[in-house]
């Protein structure tokens, strides 16, 4: 609205409870990554987490959204009755506590876990994998290329001198580079830098072609705040296979980490069709585009990230929060206000949401006249 500033408001910086991580870069949810081999067509073991369902007995198992399908394939006893679907209860509330450590310290008080299996791209469990790394009560059991097992409990945390029983199941020499990329990947979200690293340079001189190689070693460098070697290493992946998502996605975070704004926003629109509905690429894109002072770009995500969760029941007032905020700093204080309006009316927020909630709607009503 002319001659109305939401600068102020919009500048405050609030804490929040989001099913997204804020930083993440962005993979398909629910999905371990293609393969490229020698063969036209992946083993099993490289490119699904069967050997690691192998090792799990468990009586109550938690489970990520990537590693349940194959749960239900090769081990279904370790689902429970009420898990009767991808889209049942249990399996959205596992589903989001990846992204929210309150909600699975919750769950496992409900049904107490003796073991966690969590696959895929680290990316996609990060909240909830630094949680278990700072809190340290859960033991690394097993690490491959594919998953993570913690058990509760366990007296032997797992050593990379473990890795070694896996790695020989793979005797060609592309199949043992890319098994130990991605291995090395699991190893860096762990903050196990230097086997990671040994790993990398393991895997390079049995197949140096493996993008994998360079996207883990990119991933790296950029945690270490090297940046310009982080871009080189994320290049050399692209180069390699160009369509590669997690590589698309390292390459917008290392262009937003160095300020490259509008660069990073257009890199990631490209991500985002691909993806249109993935939550953790929206709210990415959702941030950048803030930082772009793009509000209209800002805006469609977050309304698409409404829509995602609300449809799959999810927890939409965090999200909701962001969109009422850039609506105001677009200028647009009406749908502002029926957003913050909707926030007020949901029973779950939490203190600090709702005293912000109320101050800016507060102060938006009095700037607009509304």
């Amino acid at each position: 609205m002319p001659g109305v500033s939401f600068a102020s408001i919009r500048s405050r910086k609030v804490g929040l409870i989001l099913a997204g991580a804020l930083l993440c870069v962005l993979v398909a949810a629910g999905a371990i990554r293609s393969i490229r081999l020698q063969a036209n067509r992946p083993t099993p073991e490289l490119s699904t987490p069967v050997l690691a369902i192998e090792t799990i007995t468990a009586r109550s198992l938690y489970y990520n959204a990537a590693a349940r399908p194959w749960i239900a394939k090769d081990k279904p006893a370790l689902l429970q009755k009420d898990d009767t679907g991808a889209g049942s209860p249990r399996a959205r509330a596992f589903a989001q506590a990846t992204q929210n450590p309150k909600l699975f310290r919750q769950l496992d008080r409900e049904l107490r876990f003796d073991a966690l299996l969590l696959s895929g791209d680290p990316t996609q469990y990060r909240p909830l994998l630094e949680h278990l790394i700072e809190t340290n009560d859960w033991t690394l059991k097993y690490l491959d290329h594919t998953s993570l097992i913690y058990e509760r409990g366990g007296k032997q945390r797992w050593e990379p001198a473990d890795l070694a029983a896996i790695r020989r199941r793979f005797v060609r020499p592309r199949e043992e580079a890319t098994f130990l990329a991605l291995a090395a990947t699991k190893m860096i979200a762990l903050h196990m830098l230097s086997p990671a690293e040994q790993l990398l340079a393991e895997a390079e001189q049995r197949d140096a072609r493996i993008p994998e190689i360079w996207q883990a070693r990119a991933i790296s460098r950029m945690n270490q705040g090297d940046f310009v070697q982080a871009f080189a290493h994320i290049e050399r992946a692209l180069q390699l296979d160009p369509r590669s998502l997690p590589a698309l996605g390292t390459k917008t975070q290392i262009l937003y980490s160095t300020k490259k704004i509008p660069e990073a926003l257009a890199l990631s629109a490209k991500l985002i069709e691909a993806r249109p509905e993935d939550p953790a690429l929206l709210f990415y894109h959702a941030k950048i585009a803030h930082d772009a002072h793009a509000h209209s770009e800002e805006i469609s995500a977050l309304e698409k990230l409404v829509a995602v969760a609300e449809r799959e029941g999810q927890p939409a007032s965090g999200y909701r929060i962001y969109l009422a905020q850039a609506y105001a700093a677009d200028g647009q204080a009406e749908p502002s206000i029926a957003q913050f309006t909707r926030v007020l009316a949901d029973s779950n927020l939490s203190g600090e949401q709702r005293r912000f909630a109320e101050e800016t709607l507060a102060q938006i009503k009095k700037r607009s006249g509304l």
